[in-house]
């Protein structure tokens, strides 16, 4: 089977011209629209990709539609919210029904108002690829917010940006809310909240670069030992394991989409020899690289 490289849309723009829409956003980094308004020329299969931007998908209704992130089917059950970030890998089949809200955004929209996003809204993090199922009310809510931003997004004037800016932060700020009621976690984070959601930035950022505990402990001005009880006490995983389903995560993405060979593949992800990662891949996931190909 021939494999070729995920492409990745670095804009809304460039994704929207890949799937046959026509729509296309006037606001640099900014853009929402209405699923309603795809056409029936436009793809509703896509095959996998990455995008440079993050992708909010508020479904008020699903029908048929499947959708794949990072090598999981994710659940479409009652009132879905999805987030896809950069660097995720995507794909999806729309129902021909399909209705509900896409907002598109770069961290560059929001980056005076928010300057370090993930740490603000963690939902947006590479590790999270869960759909949030939101209460009939939460969804009125972000759906009345949702035709805001697409009202003021087709009306033009001097402070339509700035406008959009608050609206934006305003929708991540509830869905926030929803992601702690989600998580059942305090409003306030407690220190190892802090501690555990610092080190899974960090891991999105430099599992490439090291698979060592100790480097990120550094990094959090903390001891090995402390970093690892207090993440094990928090996940129920210690930090060694979130930073090895980190790299399978990647392992099974380049596997399963490019055509990287296994050596390739084992560079790119930092192991010495090729050998050492078949060990890995085979210990995390119980079959080695290439069957793991052969079957997907």
């Amino acid at each position: 089977m021939i494999k070729t490289e995920i492409p990745v849309f670095e804009t809304s723009n460039d994704f929207h011209e890949a799937i046959g829409f026509p729509h296309r956003s006037h606001i640099p980094n900014f853009d929402v629209y209405a699923f309603e308004r795809l056409e029936p020329s436009t793809r509703r299969c896509m095959p996998p990709y990455r995008q440079g931007f993050y992708y909010i998908g508020l479904l008020s209704y699903v029908g048929d539609s499947k959708l794949n992130l990072n090598t999981d089917w994710l659940s479409l059950d009652g009132y879905p919210l999805l987030f896809v970030v950069p660097g995720q890998v995507f794909s999806w089949v729309w129902d021909a029904k399909i209705a509900g809200f896409n907002i598109m955004f770069k961290k560059e929209f929001l980056m005076h108002a928010v300057p370090n996003l993930i740490e603000d809204f963690p939902f947006l993090k590479m590790s999270e690829n869960k759909v949030l199922v939101l209460t009939k009310e939460e969804h009125e809510s972000l759906y009345f917010d949702a035709e805001r931003m697409h009202s003021v997004f087709k009306n033009p004037h001097p402070y339509q940006e700035k406008m959009l800016e608050g609206m934006l932060l305003t929708f991540l700020y509830y869905c926030k809310a929803v992601y702690e009621r989600y998580k059942t976690t305090e409003n306030h984070l407690t220190s190892a909240q802090m501690i555990t959601q610092k080190f899974e930035t960090l891991v999105d950022k430099m599992y490439v670069d090291t698979k060592n505990v100790s480097d990120y402990a550094d990094q959090l001005n903390i001891t090995p030992n402390y970093l690892t009880t207090t993440v094990k006490k928090l996940t129920g995983k210690s930090a060694k394991d979130i930073i090895q389903e980190r790299l399978l995560v990647e392992s099974k993405s380049l596997l399963k989409f490019s055509g990287l060979d296994i050596a390739e593949i084992a560079y790119r992800l930092n192991f010495q020899e090729p050998t050492h990662f078949t060990r890995f891949f085979k210990k995390l996931s119980g079959t080695t690289p290439n069957k793991f190909r052969q079957l997907n």
